[in-house]
């Protein structure tokens, strides 16, 4: 019997096609180029769909100037890494160079520029060539009634340089929906954003520098699908108009001034806002800020200050974002500061119980970060009222990055009460006293396991004897491997008295963890067959 050598029906529906070649595409990183290059060459049927996938994601334009004809490679003469070979035309561009690179242009969906290997972004490929400015002028002259990237959808440009210009506003249509700008300097900026106005209606992502101070009363106007905003210091009123938009769901934003603060708390917006991320001077602007924010939807907030706060700043922005969020939907609350305390410490920034009780309102948390230069008022007790709070905490951090500088009155109970009511706890940073062991030996955890955490950061937590701890901490995370303690303290932060000898002993704490693990696991076993088999395994690891 002769085979047939018929196409199923089903390879003759491109869209089928797209799909199948887009997982090859995804399964064979390495040779994805390759293997959809031999694609287009296997049969006609083939070649349209596999050139929409081979041309749908780039990295940077280079492959795609690169099938014009007339262009050259010049090689780099600099010794330093940087330099790239540089990409340059031998004669300007025919009616059949443009038609060649306006076949591929076309199935561009997403691309990334870069000007040289400084530029790149970490996710997207390494641009392998420097693109000369004379072909940028070529580009940004195509013939007439033709569109350069018809179909583009997303772009990320680092090129601040001013030929670029022309052919960035070039590629600028109906359709984009992603726009990141992040990377360009301030001259540039300025003259683009005027042109993203009209020609972005579609716009639902936009990365902005975050250098320049931006007054552009009714930009956001333009823009009634943005969902995601990142960008450097706003005028009032260009927030206002940021505030209107009914889709935006996340914002990360500098703060610089404010000046017309009755105004902007007058018309609270932002109403559909999920994600909060605010760089600002001093907490006092934070706090200032989210006088404006009203959004049942607020799930995430991060602060981050470079000139620090006090104990008083962080109660009243805990207290305003309590009236400004619904308090249990609230997953993720983050501020970091990078000032010294000075000499007001520790008068004006410890953190009292009663500041730390307002935290218990957001009962859905599941990631908790203070890293001030705030020390804490907090015993075991209070540690666990605030626990039985957060059933879905799994990352906690107090204090940890900078230290607590005074004697923790948390000890080892209180972080076993901290993992007894927080059952998917996965990250730790707590600093504790845990010069005294006051648990049994036997059983020091009473049974409480979390396997999920395999590190711990302790700060400059004081502790006594290391084979007692490490026999605890071993018991309670049967898998933790690494103990993180006085790694971040430094600068004009005050350290505790005898921190070498503590941080010494965390160190040995450390280095009896991975024998109590095996000892640990040992102890949990399977009754049966595979008793054994482990057992092999955890004397031959």
């Amino acid at each position: 019997m002769v085979p047939s050598t018929t196409m199923h029906p089903c390879l003759l529906v491109s869209e089928i096609l797209v799909n199948i070649f887009a997982e090859v595409n995804e399964r064979d990183e390495e040779e994805a180029a390759r293997t959809l290059a031999a694609l287009c060459r296997t049969c006609r049927a083939f070649r349209e769909p596999a050139m929409k996938v081979l041309w749908a994601h780039l990295g940077t334009l280079v492959p795609l100037i690169r099938c014009i004809p007339c262009v050259k490679t010049i090689k780099s003469r600099g010794k330093s890494q940087d330099d790239l070979p540089t990409l340059a035309l031998e004669r300007e561009m025919s009616s059949a160079d443009w038609e060649i690179f306006l076949s591929h242009s076309r199935l561009v969906l997403t691309c990334g520029y870069y000007v040289s290997r400084r530029d790149k972004h970490p996710v997207l490929n390494s641009p392998s060539h420097d693109i000369g400015t004379d072909i940028l002028r070529a580009l940004s002259s195509p013939p007439p009634s033709s569109t350069v990237f018809p179909h583009l959808r997303k772009i990320r440009w680092t090129d601040s340089r001013k030929d670029s210009i022309r052919f960035f506003r070039l590629i600028l249509t109906p359709a984009l929906e992603f726009l990141d700008m992040s990377s360009i300097t301030d001259s540039v900026y300025s003259v683009i954003i005027p042109s993203i106005n009209d020609t972005c209606p579609s716009l639902r992502i936009m990365h902005l520098p975050k250098w320049p101070f931006l007054h552009l009363p009714d930009m956001f106007d333009k823009w009634p699908n943005l969902a995601y905003v990142t960008s450097g210091p706003l005028a009032d009123a260009t927030i206002q108009s940021l505030g209107r938009l009914m889709h935006l769901a996340s914002m990360d934003i500098c703060l610089h001034k404010l000046h017309d603060i009755k105004s902007l708390v007058e018309n609270p917006g932002f109403s559909t806002l999920r994600r909060l991320v605010l760089r600002a001077y001093n907490i006092n602007l934070v706090t200032a800020f989210m006088r404006q924010v009203k959004s049942i939807h607020l799930r995430e907030v991060k602060c981050y200050l470079p000139h620090g706060t006090t104990a008083v700043g962080i109660q009243e922005w805990i207290t305003i974002l309590l009236d400004r969020c619904m308090p249990r939907r609230l997953e993720i609350l983050e501020i970091e500061d990078y000032a010294d305390a000075g000499a007001e410490f520790p008068d004006q920034f410890t953190l009292t119980p009663d500041t730390l009780r307002l935290l218990s309102r957001f009962r859905g948390l599941t990631t908790l970060d203070l890293a001030t230069a705030c020390t804490y008022s907090l015993d075991d007790t209070t540690l666990t009222q605030l626990a039985i709070c957060w059933p879905s905490m799994q990352s906690i951090a107090l204090g940890t990055h900078w230290g607590w500088r005074q004697q923790s009155d948390v000890t080892l109970k209180g972080l076993l009460s901290l993992v007894r009511h927080c059952p998917q706890l996965e990250s730790i940073g707590l600093v504790m006293n845990a010069v005294t062991t006051d648990i049994t030996s036997q059983r020091p955890g009473g049974g409480i396991r979390r396997s999920k955490v395999t590190s711990l950061n302790v700060g400059d937590s004081r502790v006594g004897d290391p084979l007692a701890v490490a026999a605890f901490l071993s018991d309670v995370f049967p898998r933790l491997l690494s103990v993180d303690a006085f790694n971040h303290l430094g600068g004009r932060r005050r350290p505790i008295p005898a921190a070498k000898e503590y941080e010494e002993k965390w160190k040995e704490v450390e280095r009896l963890l991975p024998a109590f693990s095996k000892v640990r696991a040992q102890e949990h076993l399977p009754v049966g067959p595979r008793r054994k088999a482990l057992l092999e395994e955890l004397y031959l690891a």
